[in-house]
């Protein structure tokens, strides 16, 4: 089917993954109130500059109009995103503030609960001083803007352009115009029959579902960090491509996030026969461009397991690596990639409960993002040492519960991130002595 259909080759269209992204974000203010934003968290250790880091926000952000824009339909009806007219202020919210060392973490909990001011505002800054030579950096940002990779990478640019590097080259290249993709709709249709068949599978089961409270609107999430110093990192990294094979890391935390998880939900009296997990891939390559920085280059992997061999380590490593082996091999996230480009043509907030019916109206039992060592590589900022990064998403909802992992150096860093309610202070210690014995 060689039908084209006319575009415009100056407008950024957004991906069909751009839209399950946006009917994401539809579906969590249906769902809670919130928004699907994440916020990316350096811990810092030296001499901080207020005054000079908001006038480096100013500076930077301002060279970007892509981030006082937001979506909308061409004539063609392919969504892209509308950039604001020249001469508009960007929309970056810049806090700064002092805090008690117990409280660090719900204040950033605090700072990715606020919801964005408007519709063109995607990004905010927030500064939290805990002492003369230690602080929280945090970047919240609009998941339809950017991925985690993304908003790491915008991070690392920001630093090498405040630190004096000419950027400019990296700047001219990072957001091309991107085509509506409203062509090949033989091999989109044939993605989507593929992706079809993956969901008929999952939904001859009923996945098993931790309760949510009730009611849900209004709730925010709450955040548990757990982090491991370089010489357990290195341990967990080598138990894991013994135990599930070379570059096998994901499988690895995937069965650790079930077993840690399992007996907290069935202790919550949780319902259903399986556990479907999704899981966020990076479709990017390492040599991948500055066009790579804005919006969403990432894909899913779904996982099932029954809930009866949770306990059994090696059976959920076996099926969760003969799955991932058996999707890549059949290309399914590429399909998936491909067959969403077919669903722009719905209202996000349309896309979004009709991506939950194949499931019971489940999207999955938990989320799961394993991003390794991400896009930011410097081990300073701004001249301050950066000790520490880790992510702090707000889980699509459903499930509304999930694991975060990543590596900065040579540390790695699981954050659980669930809706206020679904868990409470004894669930979560729980859950944390089971990550640092299972891992």
């Amino acid at each position: 089917m060689k039908v084209r259909v006319p575009y415009s080759k100056s407008k950024r269209y957004l991906s069909g993954i751009d839209w399950v992204i946006g009917a994401l974000d539809e579906m969590c203010v249906r769902a809670t109130g919130g928004s699907n934003a994440s916020q990316v968290v350096l811990e810092l250790k030296g001499r901080f500059d207020d005054d000079r880091f908001r006038a480096a926000v100013a500076g930077f952000t301002s060279q970007f109009p892509v981030l006082g824009g937001r979506p909308a339909r061409d004539w063609n009806l392919a969504p892209y995103w509308k950039m604001p007219p020249p001469g508009r202020p960007i929309p970056v919210k810049v806090e700064i503030r002092s805090v008690a060392e117990q409280d660090v973490m719900p204040a950033l909990a605090q700072g990715i609960n606020t919801r964005f001011a408007g519709a063109h505002e995607h990004l905010a800054f927030r500064v939290l001083h805990v002492a003369e030579d230690r602080h929280f950096l945090a970047l919240q940002f609009d998941h339809r803007l950017f991925d985690a990779q993304g908003a790491e990478a915008f991070l690392d640019l920001f630093q090498r352009w405040q630190g004096g590097e000419d950027c400019q080259d990296r700047l001219a290249r990072i957001l091309p115009a991107e085509p509506a993709h409203l062509s090949d709709w033989m091999n989109k249709f044939e993605a989507g029959k593929q992706l079809v068949r993956q969901l008929l599978a999952f939904s001859k089961t009923t996945p098993v579902i931790l309760p949510r409270p009730v009611p849900l609107k209004g709730r925010g999430f709450k955040f548990a960090l757990i982090e491991f110093d370089e010489r357990d990192s290195q341990s967990i990294t080598e138990r894991a491509y013994k135990s599930a094979g070379f570059l096998m890391f994901m499988p690895y935390v995937l069965a650790t996030a079930l077993q840690a998880l399992d007996g907290v939900f069935r202790a919550r009296d949780a319902k259903g026969q399986d556990y479907l997990v999704s899981v966020s891939v990076d479709s990017r390559t390492p040599d991948t461009s500055p066009s790579k920085l804005f919006f969403n280059h990432i894909s899913f992997l779904f996982f099932g397991v029954p809930a009866a061999v949770v306990g059994d380590r090696k059976q959920v490593l076996e099926q969760v690596r003969s799955q991932m082996y058996e999707q890549i091999k059949s290309g399914f996230p590429r399909a998936l990639a491909e067959s969403s480009m077919l669903m722009r043509i719905l209202p996000a907030g349309v896309l979004g409960r009709l991506m939950l019916r194949p499931l019971h109206g489940e999207f999955a039992s938990l989320g799961l993002a394993c991003v390794g060592k991400g896009g930011y590589v410097h081990s300073q900022f701004m001249g301050t040492e950066v000790v520490n990064l880790f992510h702090m998403p707000l889980v699509p909802t459903p499930p509304g519960v999930g694991f975060f992992v990543n590596q900065y150096g040579d540390r790695m860093n699981v954050v659980l991130s669930y809706v206020e309610g679904m868990l409470d202070e004894d669930d979560v210690r729980r859950i944390r002595e089971n990550v640092r014995r299972l891992l």
